[in-house]
């Protein structure tokens, strides 16, 4: 689903006329007319190695998958579900495992 953002924030951001727009855990799609508002577009920090764990709740599908490695990713935010271009993933080790009942 498409987010919808309130045009008195929308004119805001504008005319401040950002670079770079960075997003985390925001949990929406983006509409494209922010998408197009930073000259060098929006980067989303997502808690998984993309592309697995796409979309809401990545940290405890990875713990319900019980994965031995996960991460971060830093992807360029598209038009479409943590599916933009990734551009840098931190891997670590992950401990413990999840006690489902």
């Amino acid at each position: 689903m498409v987010a919808s953002l309130a045009p008195e924030f929308l004119s805001s951001l504008t005319r401040l006329e950002p670079d770079l727009c960075v997003t985390a855990a925001y949990g929406n799609m983006l509409p494209q007319r922010f998408l197009d508002l930073p000259r060098l577009g929006t980067l989303n920090i997502h808690p998984s190695l993309l592309p697995k764990f796409r979309g809401p709740a990545p940290v405890q599908r990875a713990v319900l998958a019980g994965v031995s490695e996960t991460g971060v990713s830093l992807a360029y935010t598209v038009l479409r579900c943590d599916a933009g271009p990734v551009l840098a993933q931190e891997r670590v080790q992950a401990s413990g495992s999840a006690d489902v009942h």
